[in-house]
C-alpha cells in the first residue's frame, strides 16, 4: 500500500468513526437512564424486564446536562396523540389558506 492509499484509508476510517468507541459511548448512556418517567415521575425499575421493554427511551445528544429521557407507556401515548392532533391542526390550517 503506497502513501496515497494509506492516507485515503486513514481518512475513511476517521470519517466512518470507530465502532468500538461508539459502542462504549452508548453503553455509558445506559448508566444515565433516570429512575423515573420524565413526564409523570412514575418509578422505573431497570431490573423489571417488562418495564424495560415497554418504556420509551429518548436520547438527545444536543442536551449535555440531561441527554437520556425515559417515558412510561401512558405518557408516551399521550404525547403521540398530542403530536398527531397538532399535525392535523397544522394541515387543516394550511388547507384553509
Amino acid at each position: 500500500m503506497n502513501r496515497k492509499q494509506r492516507r485515503a484509508a486513514e481518512a475513511q476510517a476517521r470519517k466512518d468513526g470507530n465502532p468500538e468507541q461508539e459502542l462504549a459511548a452508548q453503553a455509558a448512556m445506559f448508566g444515565k437512564i433516570p429512575d423515573e418517567c420524565t413526564a409523570c415521575e412514575s418509578d422505573f425499575d431497570k431490573t423489571d424486564k417488562e418495564m424495560v421493554q415497554s418504556w420509551r427511551v429518548v436520547v438527545r445528544k444536543e442536551d449535555e446536562d440531561n441527554p437520556v429521557r425515559i417515558y412510561c407507556p401512558p405518557c408516551w401515548n399521550t404525547a403521540q396523540e398530542v403530536i398527531t392532533n397538532f399535525l392535523k391542526t397544522v394541515e387543516d390550517i394550511e388547507d384553509d389558506s
